[in-house]
């Protein structure tokens, strides 16, 4: 099935959710798994963004999409489209868990010093020659970034994964984070100038007069736990880069915020676990499967 953007203002895909729905809730194993396909990477990549960490994403999107599954008999179209009902449940679970040992650090280095994380102040300037480096240091790039989306509040975080990584609209971002359009801005808008202003300020990838290099952050940042030798990130599956999976260019920006933003955009849009043999064997429970179909 080819990849969607569900967070295009221009949505067309509604009859095809109602199609699904309907058929889902009467038991149609595909229509629920056609749900499941549409919508299972983009719920793994936001709870990538969010937690820093593939393992906790998994988690996640299973969680999530047991949420959607139980409730979906109970989704009025006359109250929000699919769309919306579908992420709304999404951001709600992940503003609502608790934090992992990744963001508790992250969150106070935020309130002590306002993103100038340690990662700037203690270079490591041994230059790694080792075979593959040059897969590690895209492993850096990635985790700086990440690093530096944890200091941000969950709040901050999901609306600027929304707002700018998936370059969604306030009206839509608004209504799945249950907000005003004017708060959904204001926030975007606070999370994205601490985001710039730190990497505009640190991050020689946006500016080459700055010091910070990847090639110094590596071993910082494998003692973090921000990188596993064993398990790059850039090793994973993945459909392309989020940028691909917009499918948009980055032409309506200011020259100043282009690099900015494609740090964010030029991650990977990773493909996940294999949600649908989950959901199979998800359904091989008759105490499960009671719960889902309309009777």
């Amino acid at each position: 099935m080819d990849m969607y953007n569900p967070f295009q203002e221009k949505y067309e895909e509604e009859t095809k959710d109602s199609d699904y729905i309907e058929r889902s809730i009467k038991g149609d194993m595909k229509a629920l798994e056609a749900i499941v396909l549409r919508h299972q990477a983009w719920i793994y990549n936001i709870a990538v963004a969010m937690t820093g960490d593939i393992h906790i994403a998994e988690d996640i999107t299973q969680e999530v999409l047991i949420k959607i599954i139980t409730k979906l008999s109970s989704y009025d179209s006359h109250k929000a489209s699919f769309r919306t009902w579908l992420y709304r449940i999404v951001v709600n679970h992940i503003l609502n868990m608790r934090e992992n040992q990744k963001e508790k650090f992250f969150s106070k280095i935020e309130i002590q010093s306002g993103l100038d994380f340690s990662i700037t102040q203690h270079p490591d300037n041994r230059k790694s020659m080792q075979p593959g480096y040059s897969l590690i240091h895209e492993e850096v790039k990635i985790a700086c970034v990440t690093c530096a989306l944890l200091c941000l509040s969950r709040k901050e975080r999901i609306i600027f994964t929304l707002g700018t990584i998936f370059n969604t609209s306030d009206r839509i971002g608004a209504e799945i984070c249950g907000t005003s359009k004017e708060n959904f801005r204001k926030i975007l808008s606070r999370s994205r100038a601490k985001l710039y202003n730190f990497f505009n300020k640190n991050c020689s990838l946006m500016n080459e007069n700055n010091s910070c290099t990847c090639d110094q952050q590596t071993e910082l940042l494998i003692k973090a736990g921000m990188i596993n030798l064993n398990n790059l990130l850039v090793k994973q599956d993945a459909h392309g880069s989020i940028q691909d999976m917009l499918g948009e260019v980055i032409n309506e920006l200011e020259d100043s915020y282009f690099e900015f933003v494609a740090l964010f955009r030029e991650q990977p849009f990773l493909k996940g676990p294999d949600m649908i043999q989950w959901l199979r064997d998800l359904f091989n429970r008759s105490d499960f499967k009671g719960l889902f179909i309309k009777q």
